[in-house]
């Protein structure tokens, strides 16, 4: 196992080492925390790598007294664990993740409870464990503090998320379906009047419900609950019932992560998915000493075996290989093209590609604007269709209001706008092509009402196309003043 470990932790400091770099630059230059990424590519999935791993390099720095002791082995990685230490309190703290933080002190905090319990009894272990609350309360004040309307927005995705549970239950709305349905009910909320102005202000378009346990019983409901109590109940009985020293880095590994998952969306990530994966398989794998060595045995090959089917399972759904590679490489050498406007060019490009994509939100977006800009409506409808059922962006309904429109069909394409209004309230530009509609048929009292609106509406983010759509509606007004 200490073999492992020292993998797992040399991964983990090569992704320290782009990070104190990318970490640099924000206190010299700047730069916004978003850019402490590793090679993640997202600040908060970095961070929670790092703390997932944090406790096994503080189980191992915790034995620094006993250094001169050990074997050359496990001086080697209480060396590689006591660097780690390091340059984790320097990045974690820069990279603002909230949810790593508290994965942290979770999962450190685990370790240090039986090191303290297994030193001076359980008494001690008690008062720290008191004290640890406490901490932790107050991290996650300062967290909420921090970002008070990313923590409110995620407080509104639970909000919404634990009814479709029920909605949902007991097939599940199935795999990548979470973003369709969280959209639809977002949008029932606000339109039935529940939703307060603040939470129409920090509304957004999530594609996971930033919490694994809920994300999984939408998605896959009873047969998702199951499994995943299954999983956790195994691991802690191995955990407790295990006298391997092992136990307690993987206990305080494991703690994380389900703090990180309670928070976040590890398991939606490749590579943190891999190393939750990986953790769990570990834990479940500890030995103990009723079982021969032909159970050990058999148990890390079956461990092994899991591990290995998860990657192959988890790269085919990412891509990494195959035919959805290639498609994946070609649509990176049609998106300038799509960028540029050039949608008579390649849209049979698209076309060939959907088979293997057809499952990808962003393609299914792209393509639908094809179609729609080639005047293929009701084909570029059903393909837009097809990616609401795996976003919650209301992007798709606009252009699915604009076909209907195109289609001479200004019902529908009335409720499509309407539905994309309702679906992030502080949007404008559902609006404003409500707005244009009314319009265009010349009902002058809904659309100025509609226009007034628009010019009313809070900013949630400063952008040049809301100035421009703000710009358009005055000379509209004025227009029609005249």
């Amino acid at each position: 196992m200490l073999f492992i470990f020292f993998l797992l932790l040399s991964a983990g400091l090569i992704e320290l080492w782009i990070g104190i770099g990318q970490a640099m630059d924000v206190l010299l230059y700047g730069l916004s925390y978003h850019s402490v990424i590793g090679t993640f590519g997202n600040s908060g999935l970095y961070s929670i790598f790092i703390a997932i791993l944090l406790p096994i390099a503080w189980t191992y720095t915790l034995r620094i007294r006993s250094f001169r002791k050990e074997n050359f082995k496990a001086k080697g990685l209480i060396a590689l664990s006591f660097l780690y230490v390091l340059l984790s309190l320097f990045v974690l703290p820069v990279s603002m993740g909230r949810t790593s933080w508290l994965a942290a002190l979770a999962g450190c905090g685990i370790v240090t409870l039986l090191s303290v319990r297994e030193r001076w009894g359980k008494r001690a272990a008690c008062r720290l464990a008191i004290a640890l609350v406490g901490l932790s309360v107050l991290c996650a004040g300062v967290g909420y503090g921090f970002k008070k309307d990313s923590a409110d927005g995620r407080l509104l995705i639970w909000k919404i998320s634990v009814p479709i549970v029920k909605d949902c239950f007991p097939q599940g709305a199935g795999e990548g379906k979470f973003p369709g349905v969280y959209g639809e009910a977002q949008e029932a909320y606000f339109r039935s009047g529940k939703g307060t102005e603040q939470e129409a202000y920090i509304a957004g378009a999530p594609n996971f419900a930033y919490n694994e346990y809920l994300q999984i019983a939408i998605e896959h409901g009873l047969t998702g609950i199951i499994a995943l109590l299954l999983v956790a109940g195994y691991s802690f009985v191995r955990l407790k019932s295990s006298n391997n020293t092992d136990r307690v880095p993987l206990a305080g590994a494991f703690a994380a992560l389900l703090v990180a998952a309670f928070f976040s969306y590890p398991l939606r990530n490749p590579y943190t998915c891999l190393l939750a994966a990986g953790i769990v398989i570990l834990t479940a794998s500890l030995p103990n000493s009723k079982e021969s060595n032909t159970q050990k045995r058999l148990r890390w090959g079956i461990g092994l075996f899991v591990f290995l089917s998860i990657a192959w399972g988890t790269g085919k759904q990412q891509g990494a290989w195959g035919n959805k590679r290639i498609a994946r490489q070609q649509w990176e050498q049609l998106k300038p093209h799509f960028s540029a406007g050039q949608f008579e060019d390649i849209v049979k490009n698209y076309a060939v590609l959907y088979p293997y994509l057809k499952q990808e939100e962003a393609f299914l977006f792209e393509y639908g604007q094809c179609l729609s800009q080639t005047e293929a409506y009701e084909e570029s409808n059903r393909i837009l269709q097809e990616g609401l059922a795996r976003s919650s962006d209301p992007m798709f309904l606009n252009i699915i209001g604009k076909n209907y429109h195109a289609l001479g069909n200004d019902s529908l394409a009335e409720a499509m706008y309407r539905k994309a209004a309702w679906r992030i309230p502080h949007k404008i530009y559902p609006l404003y092509l409500l707005m244009e509609l009314y319009r265009q048929q010349g009902k002058e009292t809904e659309w100025k009402a509609i226009a007034h609106r628009i010019l009313e509406k809070k900013e949630k983010t400063h952008s040049p196309e809301t100035e421009y759509i703000k710009k358009k509606v005055k000379e509209a007004i004025q227009d029609s003043d005249k």
